[in-house]
């Protein structure tokens, strides 16, 4: 920190770098600081927020989230919206949560685009398609271990696998090949593709499905112990 630097700037950014790393922890520690210091931070509070969310502390995020609409009659921030959206799909509330999403879009079309939502044919449509397209290990990889949708992952999940978020992609439950990954879970060896995340990670089906396949080269990766190099010649590295 420079000597001319803002201190609490200074906390902001060292804060969105461990919520950018995953290191949802220490990143809610940081705002929750900056917070004290600051306490009508907005943005750091729509972090703190988010960090919530991410550690599945949805009723917390939701009640946090919601505090920071504005006053009637002035403009929400789309932003806000989102995340608000964010965490009722993680608590299940999926029409809200369109909602929410809906009014993101309707405040700033551009950068807040709407879900591309799909039915369970059109999704496992897509999907088979992905598959076909995957790499010839990964294929022979899929009928030893099948690929299971799910809505959304839940905190359940998250019991057995800490490191796993309300907004991952895909997700890789079994014993690997030498490593144990995740046990316990009710599952045998499968992958799962979470289609509310992933019908939010692309503007279109094609964006999409390029998001699926990559999630899949992942997730196989992960079944079949690829090193980074590997992944590379994957496209993934």
């Amino acid at each position: 920190m420079t000597p001319d630097s803002d201190p609490l700037d200074a906390l902001a950014e060292e804060g969105a770098g461990a919520l950018e790393d995953g290191e949802y922890e220490i990143a809610l520690e940081i705002f929750e600081e900056l917070l004290k210091k600051d306490p009508g931070h907005w943005g750091a509070a729509l972090r703190h927020a988010e960090c919530l969310h991410l550690l599945w502390r949805s009723a917390e995020a939701l009640q946090e989230a919601r505090a920071l609409r504005p006053p009637a009659g002035e403009e929400d921030d789309p932003e806000r919206v989102e995340l608000e959206g964010m965490i009722l799909e993680a608590m299940g509330r999926f029409e809200e949560a369109d909602g929410s999403f809906l009014e993101a879009n309707r405040i700033d079309p551009e950068n807040f685009p709407l879900p591309v939502r799909l039915d369970a044919d059109d999704f496992k449509t897509l999907l088979d398609k992905v598959l076909a397209s995957l790499p010839r290990v990964i294929r022979e990889a899929v009928q030893e271990v099948p690929v299971i949708v799910e809505a959304k992952p839940t905190r359940e999940m998250a019991e057995h696998a800490p490191a796993i978020n309300p907004e991952v992609l895909g997700l890789f439950v079994g014993t690997s090949v030498g490593h144990k990954v995740f046990a316990g879970s009710g599952y045998g060896d499968v992958v799962l593709l979470f289609q509310k995340n992933l019908e939010r990670a692309g503007r279109s089906r094609q964006e999409v499905s390029k998001e699926m396949k990559v999630t899949l080269l992942h997730e196989y990766g992960h079944y079949l112990g690829f090193d980074e190099e590997e992944l590379e010649h994957l496209g993934l590295g």
